[in-house]
């Protein structure tokens, strides 16, 4: 059952505009428009009024999205029913972090043992192509870290707030002289500016509170930058002593070879659960979000 299109025309009513509704569908504004005007035509009327840079519902587009999100709700009972027989599912979940990885080693087995039917397809993939993941609705969780809680939205739940650590090679001169655990954050930008920055690729909640940082004190980012793709990798460039970099708790390692400091004020970052929009969870899925939610209070 494609309801794909329905999805195009509910999401032009929830923006009110074209833009932000192509950007948010990942498709282009023309495809958009033309898929519009194809509808408008074969139906005969409009079924939005363009006023300025807004799409406002006529009263047969206010009919028609009605029907629209009952057609894609029945959808979703349907395939939750579906999934609900004999407490049986096939649950995708994906994943950007280390810590994400470490829950989900540690709770799907748990799940497995009261619910030995259900099938779990897991994967990590960076964050430019699991948000677009997330929007299609192509899987049912995931896990990932964000920079601020204004990008938050109702299928999103915060699970903490993780502390962001400097991570400094242990022979470099400014650990033998400030042998502490903390590091100022003027102190940190004037005292290793023309160091080597291991940052993750721009999109991703640690680099973009290591530019906000930068521009902060700076009003510029640092030159000396090499993007690196994956924690562990970036702790052992650290080690090797040739850069810096800002490493997440969860993502702590090497420290023979890494001395971390607390910044402060300090660095955050949010760790979230994010659902497939419209989720209607079964029994195995339930069981899911609950070890989730519950996974940082032990």
């Amino acid at each position: 059952m494609d309801t794909k299109y329905l999805t195009y025309i509910i999401t032009i009513a929830e923006e009110k505009n074209m833009t932000k509704a192509a950007e948010k569908l990942f498709v282009s504004q023309s495809s958009l428009s033309y898929y519009l005007s194809k509808l408008e035509h074969e139906i005969g009327t409009p079924l939005f009024l363009r006023v300025k840079n807004e799409f406002l519902l006529t009263p047969a587009g206010q009919m028609y999205i009605e029907s629209a999100r009952e057609v894609v709700a029945i959808k979703e009972r349907l395939y939750q029913n579906i999934s609900n027989l004999d407490n049986r599912a096939h649950i995708i979940i994906s994943t950007t972090s280390v810590w994400g990885n470490r829950m989900l080693a540690d709770i799907i087995p748990q799940i497995q043992e009261v619910f030995p039917d259900v099938t779990f397809e897991l994967s990590q993939k960076e964050i430019s192509i699991l948000a677009k993941e997330i929007s299609d609705g192509a899987i049912d969780f995931a896990l990932l870290s964000v920079a601020s809680k204004s990008e938050l939205d109702d299928m999103t739940e915060v699970l903490r707030e993780e502390e962001l650590l400097f991570a400094v090679p242990t022979n470099h001169p400014y650990v033998r002289s400030h042998p502490g655990n903390t590091i100022f954050r003027r102190e940190l930008v004037s005292s290793f500016r023309g160091e080597t920055f291991y940052l993750s690729k721009k999109g991703t909640a640690n680099r973009y509170v290591a530019d906000r940082l930068f521009m902060e004190y700076t009003n510029s980012i640092v030159s000396h930058i090499c993007e690196i793709t994956g924690l562990p990798l970036t702790c052992d460039m650290v080690a090797q002593g040739t850069g810096v970099a800002f490493i997440p708790i969860s993502g702590r390692s090497r420290e023979k070879q890494i001395h971390y400091y607390s910044v402060q004020p300090k660095l955050y970052r949010y760790n979230i659960l994010v659902h497939r929009k419209n989720l209607v969870l079964n029994k195995p899925e339930q069981a899911f979000c609950d070890l989730v939610k519950n996974y940082f209070k032990k």
